[in-house]
């Protein structure tokens, strides 16, 4: 079972409930051995990895060996006692205990390399579901921890915890709180716990649930040594698996639930054995005489379903999302690399997808969430070594193409740089274009050109055939920035029309406003002449040649070095070809006298609209001579 502290003060003493599941307590701590032997008959479904503790070498180290029993490789290699190791989810690294005094928790990868300790005073139980997380035990209660170290937060009182379920949902503990040792499932959001086994026995747990959740598996002393047992997720039709004289125990699923893998204390030694879940074929992994190999936890490589382009998962119905599983994937004689990635390899993991299309349509592969870098590719063709490349992209980009009814297409999802990790492969139907456009001048009138704009987007970024417009007066157009003129005021239906280069296409409409605003100063008066401290009145006429308009009219005034405004007028200009007349006061200053004359200047500004002949909206009157 995984062990959690009960004490802070008896450490050794937890220590050793720990391991009373997988080691026994009379062996001999730091037998000297031989080397290792390894069993003739590889297990059922042979490949994969299994990590285990074993004092081989004098105290105990963290090993890794096939499945099969064979490639036994030493770890790690330091004076402290180091205690049953966890596999990763995805196999990429190992967690356990270092142990002198209290315990440390330390995180290596498979491999070995990369040792960091993420926490002291404490014992790993399980990882979580996603391998970002450790929970882990101390004396003062249960904790989840990054698998980084972080974020440490405590979840239960103290107590030994064995397994996190594959849904993340619920913890394994095993716990003595009514007089002996018993399993209970217990939610991690505070729902109520669920005893699983009720008796007067010792029941203890390897890894617990089942990959599929619905079994677990234990051991137990029950019929007067230790033996294993499985039973439903419930703690229902409970089944012993193994009836002998030995002590089998630290139970622990492969991952696709079909074997067991098991440590048994034999004559002076222990060894690691795996059976079929049911409990026959128990074959025999190591063969160290007076050694203790213990604590085995299993990772399985078991390549993906997909991984060849024969067995290529099919595409029932778009949208479709999948997760590609490109860790124990790989790559098949006569697979190409993908143009794109061919500067960012090796491309050495990766999985294949098909999909046969009921009707002619775009359609879009790409990466969703990813923990690697990938590629991925769309091909026609029947074989992987007669493919024609339709499209790739590196980095979580699109591929898009248009597919044709009846035709099937493969899509392949591959690594970068050798990474290992999970990608989800999306394809869907391309959305089609979002056609936008703008015009220029924006209220233009009959005596200028309107430049029309195409603003489309494209989300699939394929990019478009040049656009089609209609004018709205009965012309067209094509380009992506066309000019045209229109000969009358009015309103017009203006339509746009783009198409993708793969097909995919989209209208817009926008009624466009053509008024041609014009108004004119037809007559600006001022005196010739004025004194000093005297008032003039100056006027000004105004005309609207087309429409009512609200026109504001400034005056201005001549000064050293260019114009002052001097006053102003707002006035409503009614129908067509109606003269207004603006007068305007003014009193001649000082300064005017010394200058000697003033030249005055009428502005003639259209509010809320655009004059379309500006050119006579101003007027500037001869100058006026002054006098004292």
């Amino acid at each position: 079972m995984r062990f959690q502290f009960a004490s802070r003060l008896t450490p050794f003493l937890a220590i050793a409930a720990l391991l009373a599941a997988c080691t026994e307590p009379n062996q001999p701590l730091s037998p000297k051995s031989n080397g290792p032997q390894f069993s003739q008959t590889a297990a059922n479904g042979g490949g994969g990895k299994i990590t285990f503790q074993s004092n081989r070498n004098g105290n105990f180290d963290i090993f890794v060996m096939n499945a099969d029993g064979s490639g036994v490789t030493q770890l790690t290699s330091n004076p402290l006692d180091e205690y049953l190791p966890l596999f990763s989810p995805d196999g990429s690294r190992i967690t356990f205990g270092r142990c002198l005094f209290t315990c440390d928790i330390v995180v290596i990868n498979a491999d070995g390399s990369g040792e960091r300790t993420i926490l002291n005073d404490g014992f790993p139980g399980a990882w979580s579901p996603d391998g970002n997380r450790i929970v882990l035990g101390r004396g003062d209660g249960i904790f989840i921890i990054n698998a980084d170290g972080s974020g440490l937060v405590r979840v239960l009182d103290p107590d030994f915890v064995t397994d996190w379920s594959p849904d993340g949902r619920q913890l394994m503990i095993v716990s003595g709180r009514d007089g002996d040792l018993e399993l209970y499932a217990t939610p991690l959001d505070g729902s109520p716990v669920t005893k699983l086994t009720d008796n007067t026995a010792s029941d203890n747990s390897g890894t617990g649930w089942s990959p599929d959740g619905t079994r677990i598996v234990f051991c137990s002393d029950r019929d007067g040594d230790r033996e294993i047992f499985v039973m439903n997720a419930d703690g229902s039709d409970v089944q012993q698996l193994t009836q002998n004289d030995l002590d089998d125990g630290c139970p622990v699923w492969s991952p696709d639930g079909t074997q067991i893998a098991f440590d048994r204390v034999g004559a002076g030694d222990q060894q690691i054995f795996v059976m079929n879940a049911d409990g026959s074929g128990v074959t025999q992994l190591t063969f160290d005489a007076g050694v203790i190999n213990s604590g085995p936890h299993w990772i399985r490589q078991v390549f993906p379903p997909n991984d060849d382009f024969a067995n290529a998962t099919g595409v029932p119905v778009l949208p479709f999302s999948s997760v590609a599983q490109l860790v124990f994937a790989g790559t098949e004689s006569g697979e190409q690399t993908p143009s794109c990635a061919v500067f960012y390899g090796p491309v050495n993991k990766t999985v294949w997808y098909s999909f046969t299309p009921a009707q002619t349509q775009s359609i879009t592969a790409r990466i969703g969430n990813a923990s690697i870098s990938t590629v991925v590719a769309a091909y026609s063709g029947s074989s992987v070594s007669g493919l024609t490349e339709l499209g790739c992209v590196v980095f979580g980009g699109n591929v898009t193409f248009r597919a044709k009814a009846g035709t099937t297409y493969h899509f392949l999802v591959g690594n970068l740089f050798g990474q290992e990790g999970q990608a989800e492969f999306r394809l869907e139907v391309t959305p089609p274009p979002q056609p936008n456009f703008g015009t220029s001048p924006f209220d233009p009138s009959m005596f200028e050109a309107v430049q029309f704009q195409d603003f489309s987007f494209d989300p699939a970024f394929i990019g478009f055939e040049p656009p089609q417009w209609s004018f709205g007066d009965g012309t067209t157009g094509t380009g992506f920035f066309p000019t045209h003129r229109y000969v009358a005021d009015g309103e017009y239906l203006v339509e746009l029309t783009v198409t993708t280069h793969d097909g995919r296409s989209a209208s817009t409409s926008r009624t466009l406003q053509v008024r041609t605003h014009d108004v004119a100063i037809t007559r600006f008066q001022a005196p010739s002449s004025g004194m000093t401290g005297k008032t003039s009145k100056i006027n000004v006429d105004i005309r609207s040649n087309r429409y009512p308009e609200t026109v504001q009219v400034q005056l201005f005034k001549s000064v050293p070095g260019g114009f002052q405004l001097v006053a102003t007028s707002t006035q409503t200009l009614p129908t067509r070809n109606r003269v207004t007349s603006v007068a305007f006061s003014y009193t001649f200053a000082p300064e005017d006298a010394i200058i000697g004359k003033v030249t005055f200047k009428a502005v003639a500004d259209l509010v809320g609209a655009r004059d379309a002949l500006p050119a006579d909206n101003q007027a500037i009157a001869p100058p006026t001579k002054i006098t004292r």
